[in-house]
């Protein structure tokens, strides 16, 4: 085990705001009787993988408690994958321009973007798709365990995410079966698309928002809510200021009784919040899913 200095930074809103899909809180086996009510609030510690390699995280304070059993997972990687190397207060503070997000910030200071895998957040926000947050984690879970790589550590066992050119490989019927339904020959094609080098996935990282973006949605069942979200969190692209309709509503503070069009909301975004207007989507977007404990 090994400590990760994590100032400014809360696991739990980062890992529950809607970003990644495949962190599982560990619940403890029932011991008295007060056993519901601890396995309901979990142990503090979450399970989940860092590329292939299968981490558990525990945040005490300012400092994560990290275990692991691959030596390549080093402190300087879940620093990076965590974005904790970012100045958070200044990256806040650059966006706290209204009181809608000022309040936002204040509830869930903390929250980071996630610094995920490119071909493994295409993916997933394809199969995220007019689809909510439970419904893709379980589509994720059979996806990875059919054609993922076994991984376990301390009990838990879980699927690696399965590579561009191993789903590519798949058939459009067994994909269907798993639970993707429409989205499985869009998953096909884009798969096919990264294994032949179609769309060279580190080279998005490498160039800015406009052509990443541009790139994305040429891919098949990539629209600009998709494509924003795979920029925002598999790319880097702090720009990226994804819309649905938990960001609509969200977004009416701005325009009250003024009907917007998502294009017209997410150009004025970039204007107001600027150049980390993700960050504000995120802020706002787990506020608003989380007010009066709703969730989807």
């Amino acid at each position: 085990m090994f400590e990760v200095a994590a100032p400014d930074f809360s696991l739990q809103a980062s890992l529950s705001s809607g970003q990644a899909f495949r962190w599982k809180a560990h619940l403890p086996a029932p011991r008295d009787s007060g056993a519901d009510e601890a396995r309901q609030a979990g142990d503090g510690w979450f399970y989940g993988l860092i590329g292939p390699s299968v981490v558990k995280v525990r945040q005490e304070g300012g400092r994560l408690l990290c275990e692991t059993s691959d030596p390549a997972l080093t402190p300087d990687r879940i620093r990076r994958y965590f974005a904790l190397d970012l100045d958070l207060p200044a990256i806040l503070s650059s966006i706290n321009v209204d009181m809608q997000v000022h309040q936002a910030i204040r509830r869930h200071r903390g929250l980071r973007v996630l610094r995920q895998d490119g071909w493994e957040t295409l993916a997933s926000f394809i199969c995220a798709s007019f689809n909510n947050i439970k419904r893709i984690e379980g589509m994720l879970e059979r996806l990875c365990q059919a054609y993922g790589e076994p991984v376990a550590l301390n009990g838990f066992r879980g699927f690696s995410f399965p590579r561009p050119e191993t789903i590519a490989g798949a058939s459009e019927r067994r994909l269907r079966s798993l639970g993707l339904g429409y989205r499985a020959p869009y998953l096909k094609a884009t798969a096919r698309l990264v294994a032949d080098g179609g769309l060279p996935t580190e080279h998005l990282r490498r160039v800015g928002y406009d052509a990443a973006k541009q790139a994305l949605l040429g891919c098949d069942g990539v629209g600009d809510k998709v494509a924003d979200c795979v920029a925002l969190f598999g790319f880097e692209k702090y720009e990226a200021f994804p819309i649905d309709v938990w960001m609509e509503r969200a977004m009416r503070y701005y325009f009250r009784h003024r009907r917007m069009t998502r294009k017209a909301l997410h150009d004025y975004a970039r204007r107001h919040f600027g150049p980390y207007a993700g960050y504000a989507q995120q802020y706002l977007y787990h506020d608003i899913r989380t007010a009066r404990g709703r969730l989807s």
